[in-house]
């Protein structure tokens, strides 16, 4: 159960959020190297990896409880964070990464127009390729303001 007092995550919301994130970290990067540098050569030309279409099943899975854990941010741990001045920073810029990602996936999903999906999927990769730190930023920021606290 959270601590309804301050803006720290229940143990059950940390693993939602970090389960299903790793899950599509990992898918993200293994679908980009497998897309870029796993191609080999056939007959015809360059030929999909057969495992780059289940890392992105992958990926779109792990995004459910993901969303699911990142909404639930919008009932406590936001309202109730939004009063420490020193996460403030680092819980804006977790939010608009996360805004962008979910924006340039949707983009990536459901626009066909091929200038679009260009631009899209490199602001996606980009971005999501650096999350971890900016997640981790943020984690560690808040661990350390508990510890001034106490």
């Amino acid at each position: 159960m959270p601590n309804r007092r301050t803006a720290k995550l229940a143990r059950w919301q940390i693993w939602l959020l970090t389960l299903p994130g790793s899950g599509l970290w990992l898918s993200g990067a293994a679908w980009l190297l497998l897309h870029y540098f796993g191609q080999k050569q056939g007959d015809f030309g360059p030929e999909t990896n057969p495992i780059e279409p289940w890392m992105m099943k992958a990926h779109g899975l792990a995004l459910i409880p993901a969303l699911l854990g990142i909404g639930g941010m919008f009932v406590v741990h936001i309202p109730k964070g939004w009063t420490h001045l020193h996460q403030r920073v680092a819980g804006i810029a977790l939010c608009v990464v996360l805004s962008l990602l979910i924006a340039s996936g949707y983009l990536l999903y459901y626009v066909g127009d091929d200038t679009t999906r260009t631009w899209a999927s490199k602001v996606h990769w980009l971005i999501g390729l650096g999350l971890p730190v900016i997640f981790v930023w943020h984690y560690l920021n808040g661990l350390s303001a508990r510890k001034r606290r106490n």
